[in-house]
């Protein structure tokens, strides 16, 4: 009998509710197949990792959003090593689960904890390789700077971060850049690095934004990683200087996961790309702002089996 355990993040937009009551009812839904644990910080997350391990542990269960299953993936890595990874359940919970939209997953955490005692009960685990996208010492699935970050800022900056709110900042900044007004110029404000790829260092050192990822979509249905899955062990790279018309005019592509056409957008499928900036910018991984940097080495992480229910 496989054994599950299933950390769950009681601050995820969508566990917020009322978060006790939910971690009782996960339990019940678990019964003797494993165990559940709430984790508050980084610290909390490792304890569980190597309890996980200690209790041969076969399923890992994430109940949380795109940061959670970023901070829990980094540190699983550390503690079992990237090639020891147990079998992982996303089971959803947060403001933003991008990684289950483009792998078409559906259901709250307990109808999701539900299908998969289900498939386990039947000696069923139909499963999907996942390439993660390494990014420095962590592992994600979604890279970005410079616009995606000023866009990042404007998501988290007041509000329920959530569908509607981006819906709302989607829209005004469609209007600010048919009128020209500053707010859609901070975001698109450049930042100067110096990128290699591979081997190849780009002749251009000004960017609007740089983009990595595994996974096709980045939210709302656009699907700029159109390649992202195109070669395992590999990641699908952006390097972009497009004036917020230029981005507006090809938005159509971008929602159709097709290629934009432009000598200005380096667009190239690869194992490992250097970032060397000018001076530090914010970056994110998966919906997490995290901490400057002015190093930053993108590659393809560890392939892990996600359970396809």
């Amino acid at each position: 009998m496989k054994k599950v355990g299933v950390i769950y993040n009681p601050f995820a937009g969508k566990n917020k509710n009322n978060p006790q009551k939910k971690q009782l009812v996960l339990e019940k839904i678990i019964g003797n197949r494993g165990i559940v644990r709430a984790t508050q910080s980084i610290d909390d997350i490792y304890e569980v990792a190597k309890e996980f391990q200690q209790e041969g542990i076969d399923i890992l269960g994430i109940s949380g959003g795109d940061g959670t299953n970023q901070c829990v993936l980094t540190t699983f890595s550390d503690v079992y090593g990237e090639e020891n990874l147990p079998l992982v359940a996303l089971l959803r919970g947060g403001t933003m689960n991008l990684r289950e939209q483009s792998l078409k997953m559906k259901g709250s955490p307990e109808a999701r904890l539900k299908r998969l005692i289900k498939v386990l009960d039947q000696d069923n685990c139909p499963t999907v390789k996942h390439t993660l996208l390494k990014v420095n010492d962590r592992y994600g699935c979604i890279f970005g700077n410079g616009t995606i970050t000023n866009i990042m800022e404007e998501y988290y900056n007041g509000g329920n971060p959530g569908f509607k709110k981006a819906c709302t900042l989607f829209l005004r900044s469609l209007f600010s850049s048919i009128t020209n007004q500053k707010f859609i110029t901070k975001l698109f404000s450049p930042i100067e690095a110096q990128v290699k790829i591979g081997n190849e260092t780009l002749p251009q050192q000004s960017f609007t934004a740089l983009m990595a990822a595994t996974t096709k979509e980045c939210g709302l249905g656009f699907k700029p990683f159109y390649r992202a899955q195109e070669k395992a062990g590999y990641i699908h790279f952006l390097a972009i200087d497009l004036s917020p018309t230029e981005v507006m005019k090809n938005l159509h592509r971008i929602r159709a996961g097709k290629k934009i056409h432009s000598d200005r957008v380096y667009d190239i499928v690869t194992k490992k790309v250097e970032i060397q900036t000018v001076k530090p910018y914010y970056y994110t991984i998966d919906g997490e702002m995290l901490s400057t940097s002015s190093k930053i080495v993108l590659a393809a992480g560890p392939t892990v089996n996600l359970m396809a229910i």
